[in-house]
């Protein structure tokens, strides 16, 4: 697929946009690219660890597997927190809890959260 954009004066080539997964991996390993042991072990998609895209059992999985980005997301909600209080909003929008823990439930969208919704449920 070919794209322009006239007011830029850009030209866009796609060349694989219209592929299946099937015909990603067939070229893949036609021409002997390598790629990432992940897909080896069932991964899908890869790149973000924690992804909001991801399912919650997932991400749980790989804040498990690998802590040290889990501690980054903890740290991340702690200074979100402490800058709400610092600007004095504490009261309003963000009604999930005032620990980085707590945070994390939210962000993870834990099943088991208080008030948790998705877009999904029915009669909400």
């Amino acid at each position: 697929m070919v794209e322009q954009c006239y007011s830029r004066g850009k030209t866009t080539l796609n060349p694989i946009i219209d592929w299946t997964d099937s015909d990603v991996w067939q070229f893949i390993q036609s021409e002997k690219i390598p790629y990432c042991s992940l897909y080896e072990e069932g991964f899908t998609r890869i790149g973000c660890i924690g992804c909001p895209m991801a399912s919650y059992k997932l991400r749980v999985a790989q804040f498990s597997r690998w802590p040290k980005y889990k501690e980054q997301y903890l740290k991340t909600f702690k200074n979100m927190l402490e800058e709400r209080q610092r600007r004095n909003l504490t009261n309003g929008s963000w009604g999930q809890g005032t620990e980085p823990e707590d945070v994390m439930r939210w962000w993870l969208e834990d099943p088991n959260l208080d008030g948790q919704i998705s877009v999904f449920d029915e009669g909400e």
